[in-house]
């Protein structure tokens, strides 16, 4: 069940002020969440990369 204080549809705000107020608090925390996630993957996918090429390409030698 929806907790009193939000609204389950987009109509059921007292006015389009108290709607914009709602959407302005909400993006305030969104993308910084957003940044974290995402920030997480491609340091993993960047550490990944760095130990391939540190201890499997390295270690080859050159090709030829």
């Amino acid at each position: 069940m929806a907790e009193p204080s939000y609204p389950a549809g987009a109509h059921d705000y007292a006015s389009d002020a108290e709607e914009l107020n709602r959407l302005e608090a909400a993006m305030d925390e969104t993308p910084r969440g957003a940044v974290i996630v995402s920030a997480v993957a491609v340091g993993l996918l960047l550490f990944g990369w760095l130990f391939l090429y540190f201890f499997v390409f390295l270690p080859r030698g050159t090709v030829g």
